[in-house]
């Protein structure tokens, strides 16, 4: 690693972001989900959602080995159910399954059940098929007899009732996706659509799902997954991030680049309370898949990737939930990756290059701002563990690379200091954006992995030679000192006792209280370093009241 020690730039907040208004294709909604609770277990809904599904797996399944049968037939009536494919029917199959909480307590409990009503298509041959517009409804019970198997309270924090989730793709809005649940619930159980939505409650109409994507010129690929490596990277270096970046074979097909985090907004982006995802992925058989047909061809998707605390977002906020998805998905594909609208591929629901115009702010200058900030922080490790006065950082340093993250104990064993020393040290650290304090007891890490990751590399450069024989023994050679000086101060203290004591016998001496000293070891005090430098730099402490043996440090002077 080349550390150019002139060329850092500071190493401060970054400043707000400029923002600027671009226009391009406006990425399309992909799968969603939202949920809501029903107040529905009394008036006019009596029985309820769950009740009336619970019936209609008795009626219509009665059996768990005939789990997912075809519960009913659906007509061309909705208007967003579009025609099946190759002239197939629609359908709606039925399945339960163990849930989280029951009734009773030790052998007397007893589980219940949530239900699964899904969208399928139907062919000639019986032959069932997951269709492109998908749709499924889970419902389950919301209920104050309700309690885990461990026998812990059930927490339902929007009432009794049920509670339905609906998953869908292909919805644009989230009325849409609650029309969606409204009228499925609506023809399945026999309900009036006016009483469920007068059951909804409106504080539980929650988003649990959103997506938005763009599908592009497979010629395109290698450069987009470079850019969102790089994102990657940065978003890594900011610290207090939660990153996921892999590469993996998954379910839908060959994941190039993967990265979740909660802080995109170190691009620029908006500051969110949930995780985004962006991904760019494409089918595992892809090349098989002739360039005629859309599944030949990657896709770059954002996505809602939950909250960390806190509840989710209401339905309310989808739009604003969306924009965020469009905007990382436009930045990363059109400004950074340069790709042309002319790249990109429509299919059965989105037109690709016909997509609608669409305005975002785009995020300016950012990325230079963290490369040149991160760039700083490299520098920074660099001198702290090049200093010439002690190796004293540099173990420390190493110890948490090594580690992974060190408490003050650890540090104290392996660096052989004291842990006044190291707690000065670490602050100081930790004001400089080096390494951070964590947890209590306190662990000291550095920010990111990635800054870790630098952190290993400079503790090579600087040091090539170095071996772990050779840090136990300056650590010991540390400890070996501090006894030292401990036991030549009691020895002072026991001269300086005996001499009160003779003073004392001899009737020379005045109380002892006002003529004796004491000294203590500077790691004994309630000081640190830095509060003692202060204290003598503004005469609260007399000069003469402090002592350094130098015969070991030569360039004390």
């Amino acid at each position: 690693m080349s550390i150019d020690l002139d060329a850092a730039a500071e190493t401060s907040p970054l400043p707000e972001c400029d923002l600027e208004t671009r226009c391009g294709p406006r990425p399309a909604a992909h799968g969603a989900a939202v949920m809501a609770v029903f107040d529905d277990l009394d008036g006019s809904l009596e029985p309820g959602i769950y009740q009336r599904c619970r019936q209609l797996w008795y009626d219509e399944v009665g059996d768990r080995n005939d789990e997912g049968a075809i519960i009913a037939e659906l007509d061309d009536s909705f208007e967003w159910l579009p025609p099946a494919c190759n002239g197939r029917d629609w359908v709606v199959t039925l399945r339960s399954s163990r849930w989280v909480a029951g009734t009773g307590e030790g052998d007397d409990y007893s589980a219940w059940y949530k239900y699964h009503l899904k969208l399928r298509e139907l062919d000639d041959d019986g032959e069932r098929h997951k269709p492109p517009l998908a749709l499924s409804l889970q419902v389950e019970p919301q209920d104050t007899d309700l309690v885990y198997k461990d026998g812990s309270e059930f927490e339902f924090p929007y009432g009794e009732g049920s509670r339905v989730v609906l998953q869908s793709t292909w919805a644009d809005s989230s009325e849409e996706l609650e029309r969606r649940m409204t009228e499925t619930l609506e023809e399945l159980l026999d309900v009036d659509g006016a009483a469920l939505e007068a059951a909804r409650v409106d504080r539980s109409r929650r988003v649990q799902k959103a997506e938005a994507h763009h599908r592009f010129d497979v010629d395109a690929k290698r450069r987009v997954v470079e850019i969102l490596d790089r994102s990657k990277g940065l978003i890594e270096y900011g610290g207090s991030s939660e990153i996921e970046a892999n590469q993996r074979r998954i379910k839908e097909g060959y994941l190039e680049a993967d990265v979740s985090s909660d802080r995109w907004d170190l691009l620029g982006f908006p500051e969110t309370e949930f995780d985004v995802e962006l991904k760019i992925y494409q089918a595992a058989n892809w090349t098989d898949i002739p360039r005629s047909e859309p599944g030949h061809y990657p896709k770059i998707e954002a996505s809602f990737d939950g909250v960390d605390d806190g509840r989710l977002p209401h339905v309310d906020e989808w739009d604003q939930v969306m924009r965020v998805l469009r905007t990382m998905v436009n930045s990363h594909l059109f400004e950074w990756a340069e790709v042309d609208r002319s790249d990109l591929v429509a299919d059965d629901f989105q037109d690709g290059p016909g997509l609608p115009e669409w305005s975002w702010s785009h995020p300016v200058g950012r990325v230079n701002q963290l490369r040149a900030r991160y760039k700083s922080l490299e520098t920074q490790i660099y001198r702290e563990a090049t200093s010439r006065a002690t190796k004293s950082v540099y173990d420390i340093l190493r110890v948490v690379a090594e580690e992974r993250g060190a408490t003050y104990d650890v540090l104290e064993e392996r660096v052989g200091l004291s842990r006044s020393c190291i707690r000065y040290h670490v602050r100081r650290l930790q004001e400089s954006g080096v390494v951070d304090r964590v947890g209590n007891p306190v662990l000291v890490v550095f920010p990111s992995i990635q800054v870790l990751r630098s952190a290993e590399e400079i503790m090579r450069e600087c040091y090539p030679e170095d071996t772990i024989e050779a840090a136990m023994s300056r650590a010991e050679d540390r400890r070996d000192r501090r006894e030292q000086l401990r036991d030549e101060s009691d020895a002072d203290d026991a001269d300086r006792e005996s001499s009160d004591d003779a003073d004392q016998e001899d009737g020379d001496a005045e109380d002892s209280s006002t003529n004796s000293t004491t000294w203590r070891y500077f790691d004994e005090l309630a000081l640190e370093p830095g509060q003692l430098a202060a204290a003598l730099d503004r005469d609260h402490i007399d000069a003469d009241h402090v002592r350094v043996r130098t015969d070991p440090y030569s360039w004390v002077g």
